[in-house]
């Protein structure tokens, strides 16, 4: 497969996985054969559940927990995005994991070029000048695949913090007047400096 078509299954695959969410949660899932079939894989799929593992959240909504979040994020980028209501937040990390991976491709395909041209005649007139463009598109393939693990783990991480804050607002103003105790005012000074 020459580098083009390579590039173009990688995108179609990549935009494909990017489109899924809003595809899959955006309409009933409709089996002609079996309607029954298909309400149950659906609430296989997206049905929240009431068990040691979920969360009680303030009105009453269960959530799972954030690890739990976090794995499932691992397998399928994007999952903790759409769970926590973030969903902005998918085209973008699916743009970075998409642009990081189709640059690894190409200059892995640069990098075996050169290589192979090296390898042809390692004395030759053009030696090292392959040798040197070799270890160039290397250097940068590498330098990509970080940027592509790093992506896939700010995904994780973005997902699991979400599920940690989804309920901040609502604790953090609980917590205020309930965790003071001390209702009455007491003085205080500030200090404001004006440059």
């Amino acid at each position: 497969m020459n580098k083009r078509a390579s590039a173009v299954a990688v995108i179609s695959a990549l935009l494909a996985v990017m489109l899924l969410p809003f595809t899959v949660l955006g309409a009933d899932p409709v089996f002609p054969d079996n309607q029954e079939n298909a309400a149950s894989i659906r609430g296989a799929l997206l049905e929240e559940t009431r068990s040691e593992e979920a969360v009680v959240g303030h009105e009453g909504d269960s959530r799972m927990k954030p690890w739990k979040v976090a794995m499932i994020s691992a397998v399928l980028p994007g999952y903790g995005q759409v769970y926590n209501g973030s969903l902005w937040k998918v085209p973008v990390l699916y743009a970075l994991l998409g642009y990081f991976g189709y640059k690894a491709i190409d200059y892995n395909d640069s990098y075996a070029d050169f290589r192979d041209r090296y390898a042809l005649d390692p004395s030759g007139p053009d030696a090292q000048a392959y040798r040197d463009e070799r270890d160039r598109y290397q250097e940068k393939r590498n330098q990509q695949l970080l940027f592509l693990v790093l992506s896939y783990l700010a995904g994780i991480v973005d997902a699991y913090v979400d599920a940690h804050l989804y309920d901040f607002e609502a604790i953090s103003e609980e917590g205020i007047s309930s965790a003071s105790g001390y209702e009455e005012p007491y003085p205080s000074v500030s200090v404001s400096l004006k440059f």
